[in-house]
């Protein structure tokens, strides 16, 4: 099965001024050529690759979203696009973390015009950010005019939330206090659903501590997992294969789907039901399909 990533024609203005940045959509098979022409009916989905990543990672996401999609006969189905930020060293230079927020600004807007007049059009995206990815994705919410409902999900992989692996220079530490101080002072306030995924002990890059989001983010809102607590995975992974790890994107991808919403045809907008889906793939996982509203299996009432 070959893979094609097709590549987004940008406004000339936006190309202009950032001209080593594109925007991709990522396909396959028979999904690749209908799609051709971008009339698209899915849920879109945005992949950020981290410092010196490439764009190309959003294959194993999308690979795996497409096999299932299929399994169902695309009742449902998700589009994922990946940016190409020309494998940039933001995690030693921040002097292009701010550059890189407003075009992913930019494309997420780009976005959603493609599903303009469609049925069941979007009216905002997920996206999934490895490493720096992540944080860009957080430094959104910074952006002056910036409109939060943009996103409705937000899923990190191995990315240092707390503060930099090294800090490089005055650009690094100064953007992650923009974006943290304004996590914190705004706790209260921001709705966005986040899942934080660290690497563990075999990620030598990333300590674990750097990943959690307890300290910046209200605990309804956010989840911080390890993967080798995370049921079907049970494995630490390095760096760079926590973005395809299989066992990591399959429980990721099965968490996307349950998010659906049947009425929208997109993520769901309840925020209890994403913590709900999020905490029954990544933290419980009973080896059975996600229940919105359980059967009780047993009733203790009274026994004592």
């Amino acid at each position: 099965m070959f893979f094609f990533l097709q590549k987004i024609n940008l406004p000339h203005k936006l190309t202009k001024q950032y001209p080593t940045y594109e925007l991709y959509l990522y396909g396959e098979g028979s999904y690749a050529q209908e799609n051709k022409n971008l009339m698209l009916t899915g849920i879109p989905v945005l992949f950020l690759p981290g410092n010196a990543g490439s764009y190309k990672q959003v294959r194993s996401l999308g690979s795996i979203a497409l096999r299932k999609a299929e399994d169902i006969d695309f009742k449902y189905h998700f589009d994922f696009f990946s940016i190409n930020f020309n494998e940039e060293l933001v995690a030693l230079y921040g002097g292009s973390l701010k550059k890189q927020t407003k075009f992913v600004h930019e494309c997420i807007k780009i976005i959603l015009k493609l599903y303009e007049g469609q049925e069941f059009a979007p009216k905002s995206v997920a996206i999934v950010g490895h490493s720096m990815g992540g944080l860009v994705a957080r430094a959104l919410l910074t952006i002056k005019n910036f409109k939060p409902e943009l996103v409705n999900l937000l899923v990190t992989q191995a990315t240092p939330h707390t503060a930099p692996v090294m800090s490089l220079d005055s650009y690094l530490t100064d953007f992650y206090r923009t974006v943290n101080n304004y996590w914190i002072l705004n706790s209260q306030d921001i709705k966005l659903i986040t899942l934080s995924v660290a690497g563990g002990f075999r990620d030598y890059q990333v300590r674990s501590g750097l990943a959690s989001l307890t300290r910046l983010s209200h605990e309804t809102k956010t989840l911080s997992v390890l993967t080798s607590a995370i049921p079907r995975t049970w494995a630490s992974t390095d760096h760079l294969s926590i973005v395809w790890c299989k066992q990591l994107q399959l429980a990721t991808i099965r968490a996307f789907f349950d998010l659906i919403d049947d009425d929208t045809k997109q993520i769901t907008m309840k925020p209890k039901k994403k913590m709900a889906v999020l905490n029954h793939h990544f933290v419980k996982n009973p080896a059975k399909l996600f229940e919105e509203t359980p059967n009780i299996i047993a009733d203790l009432t009274g026994v004592l």
